[in-house]
């Protein structure tokens, strides 16, 4: 399998592409740079189009701002790129990416896997979440299951058929991109977790809090805290779902 590397990126935030430039040219990796989804100049039409408000709210917590909008969409082109251009399998990283200088070496060992997988992290947020089954990929990375993924979108590969089915579920938006991607099991997509995790955050201010005002979001607590225990149970329910590790070894 041949792998293309994408990089989100705002056409203003000329710092956080050099500094994925430097590491990139470093670790010897080609990349194509994709101009990132600027939420803020997306006009009224643009937003009804991708974005229902009552699903969202059905779904998640609170109404998904801009910047969150924005991002999802970045990520939606890069799979369209995929499909259009019929690429095997991608790595996907947004521009606060800070890379493990074996990422390269990860790249081949996914290259030998099976095509079993659709989507496999490789990033975390604050919580690290426990891995189920697991197998080495080479003598530093291993690949495993994991119920509850974790989450951010900073670094993935997705294969091509992964790429389809997100597509196929991506719109209208209805929660953060992280967020929606921990539902796998409403995607059927075959989920992994690299680790230990190869792409990490950079310290640049997150572009969606930016955008999004979050501090004058309207907040429902409890409908958060059941909407968490509904996503619990459901990952539970769902866990006959998880791929099976052995599919990816020949």
């Amino acid at each position: 399998m041949k792998c293309k590397v994408f990089v989100i990126n705002l056409d203003k935030s000329t710092e956080r592409m050099d500094f994925m430039h430097r590491q990139l040219q470093q670790l010897d990796i080609a990349y194509e740079r994709v101009a990132a989804v600027y939420g803020k100049d997306l006009d009224d039409s643009e937003i009804t189009a991708v974005f229902n408000e009552k699903a969202n709210l059905e779904k998640y917590d609170k109404v998904l701002n801009v910047g969150e909008l924005g991002c999802y969409l970045s990520h939606v082109n890069c799979w369209k790129q995929m499909v259009e251009q019929q690429i095997e399998f991608a790595l996907i990283l947004e521009d606060d990416s800070r890379l493990d200088p074996e990422l390269g070496t990860l790249m081949d060992g996914v290259a030998q896997l099976e095509p079993t997988w659709d989507y496999i992290k490789l990033c975390h947020s604050k919580k690290e979440k426990g891995v189920i089954d697991s197998i080495a990929i080479n003598d530093k990375f291993s690949i495993g299951t994991c119920l509850k993924l974790p989450a951010s979108t900073r670094g993935q590969f997705v294969s091509l058929a992964g790429a389809k089915k997100l597509l196929a579920t991506a719109l209208p938006i209805s929660r953060p991109i992280d967020v929606d991607i921990q539902y796998w099991f409403e995607k059927n997509i075959n989920c992994f977790v690299v680790r230990p995790f190869p792409v990490v955050g950079a310290k640049f201010e997150s572009e969606i809090t930016i955008l999004g005002n979050r501090s004058q979001t309207q907040k429902r607590p409890l409908k958060r805290i059941l909407q968490k225990m509904c996503f619990e149970a459901k990952v539970r329910l769902n866990r006959h779902k998880l791929p099976d590790i052995s599919t990816l070894k020949s």
